[in-house]
């Protein structure tokens, strides 16, 4: 199973959980897991009007960033894949 971790600042859905071993074949199927438990967090993650992941997240597959886009997230994953979501906070 794909396991997946949520950064701190996205885990109000969660109710503080931060790591989930899902069942999901695809980036976006393992979110989809994670939002039929705790409704509420896909809307941290994707854009539901684009399908990619929102402007001020970045996304790691296995430690390295992926594409933003909805055909990267679509792409099939191993049971041993780590995906972890990362709020790229802006300050000034």
């Amino acid at each position: 199973m794909p396991k997946v971790i949520i950064p701190t600042v996205f885990q109000g859905p969660t109710r503080g959980e931060s790591d989930f071993d899902v069942e999901g074949a695809s980036i976006v199927e393992c979110v989809d897991a994670i939002e039929a438990q705790y409704p509420g967090i896909k809307d941290f993650v994707i854009d539901p009007a684009t399908g990619a992941v929102h402007k001020f997240v970045k996304v790691t597959l296995n430690g390295e960033l992926i594409d933003r886009d909805a055909e990267t997230l679509a792409k099939p994953l191993a049971p041993t894949d780590e995906i972890e979501v990362i709020a790229a906070i802006a300050g000034g």
